[in-house]
């Protein structure tokens, strides 16, 4: 993990150096569904009826761009995004698992047109993990358990996707697709307790050497403004 930190440091930096009074700079937001997955693999490779379904979540965010030239851009784009899914096995109720995370992607797009603008995106992405759940019913009571404590606080992962653009007012709208996929085992192992007010259930135990790795499928819209320097 501290490798891929190191790496995403090093971009940054470089990405803060290029000088930005030179260039076009923009601003925008952006925002929609999260298509969100999870992927899980046991130690014990007798655990095998299981699987696990994506949940519909949400991102939202905004972002900071430079271009470097009439083709290529750089941007900075800090958001909030909601991942998870469900796993599912045959001798278990499902489990509805949601992280909330602060996440950081280091985006470079490139694009071709002039009204009409279709590019494709690629980077890398650093996140904050803030709090994560599980969700799931057991004789006719709801429950839930609280994940955190047993999951990794950064995660580190690469995105790409593709996406078109068209004028509007000031600015342009565009709507974009985009598959994050996340690097990082964020499972470290331990109880997890159920909870229904005072009721509390022993649920599962995960293994540190268990693997959870995230990724899902973006589906944004959003509105990119210039700054209007050259």
């Amino acid at each position: 993990m501290k490798k891929s930190l190191y790496i995403f440091v090093a971009i940054l930096i470089i990405t803060l150096g290029v000088p930005v009074h030179a260039q076009k700079a923009y601003v925008g937001v952006f925002g929609g569904a999260n298509f969100a997955d999870l992927k899980i693999n046991f130690v014990d490779n007798t655990i095998t009826d299981y699987d696990v379904q994506s949940r519909t979540l949400f991102g939202i965010g905004g972002f900071f761009g430079i271009y470097l030239n009439e083709y290529l851009s750089i941007q900075l784009e800090p958001m909030f995004v909601q991942k998870g899914g469900v796993f599912t096995q045959a001798s278990v109720p499902d489990m509805r698992i949601k992280s909330n995370q602060l996440e950081l992607p280091l985006i470079l797009k490139a694009g071709i047109g002039e009204n009409i603008r279709a590019y494709i995106i690629g980077g890398v992405f650093l996140s904050l993990v803030l709090d994560a759940t599980v969700e799931t019913e057991l004789a006719g009571l709801s429950l839930e358990g609280d994940l955190t404590e047993i999951l990794e606080k950064t995660e580190f992962g690469s995105v790409f996707g593709a996406g078109i653009s068209i004028p509007l007012w000031k600015g342009s709208a565009f709507i974009e697709g985009r598959y994050a996929l996340g690097l990082t085992n964020l499972n470290k192992g331990g109880n997890i307790n159920l909870t229904n007010g005072n009721l509390l259930v022993a649920g599962p135990q995960t293994d540190p050497r268990d693997e959870i790795k995230t990724m899902g499928i973006q589906i944004m819209l959003g509105y990119q403004l210039p700054l209007g320097w050259e």
